[in-house]
């Protein structure tokens, strides 16, 4: 067998940490001929700060290696993952099934050494939903919100896709500059 590859660590944290605050993201695929095998452990480092850019094409595997970052960062040890703090961000809303074992691939899981079990997660959902999530069974854990006041002009301008030095993108500036002094805090009607 060979080498486990840790993604994203230096050197000279491999010395001071070892194989702490690493987590599992799967396995390289290794090609001999037409024969394709599994190989090497693949991990990622998460002792350190990281930016961690998931991207490809549809059916690649993102929302699969971002519940497989999401579950391994559950199971850090304790020490490590009480100086870490992690967002994401579930569009597809997919990832709430965290919270319940997967028994549907207990085998599957088995082979890799692993168990079913739920994560201990916390998910927010749109105030603007929240009740209605609740009302419906749909799993839900705490409301959230973003007051508009506490947007600059450039948020507002890269939502709206306007250029800053454009006609539109200098009216938007204008416009939060003039809501702010007049109101301090304001909503969306505003």
């Amino acid at each position: 067998m060979g080498r486990d590859i840790i993604v994203g660590r230096l050197k000279s944290d491999l010395e001071k940490y070892g194989n702490r605050g690493i987590i599992l993201v799967g396995k390289q695929y290794v090609k001999m001929g037409r024969i394709t095998s599994l190989s090497n452990n693949i991990y990622l480092d998460v002792a350190g700060a990281h930016v961690v850019f998931i991207c490809g094409k549809r059916g690649g595997g993102k929302s699969y290696t971002m519940g497989a970052i999401a579950e391994g960062m559950a199971e850090l040890e304790e020490d490590i993952k009480q100086n870490l703090s992690f967002v994401f961000l579930d569009t597809m809303g997919v990832y709430w099934t965290m919270k319940y074992p997967n028994k549907k691939d207990e085998l599957l899981l088995e082979k890799w050494g692993m168990k079913a079990k739920g994560l201990d997660i916390v998910i927010y959902t749109p105030v603007m939903y929240y009740e209605q999530y609740k009302e419906q069974g749909i799993p839900t854990d705490r409301p959230f919100s973003i007051k508009p006041s506490e947007l600059d002009p450039e948020d507002w301008n890269k939502a709206f896709d306007l250029t800053p030095n454009d006609e539109m993108g200098i009216l938007m500036e204008r416009v939060v500059h003039q809501l702010r002094k007049q109101y301090g805090e304001y909503s969306i009607e505003q």
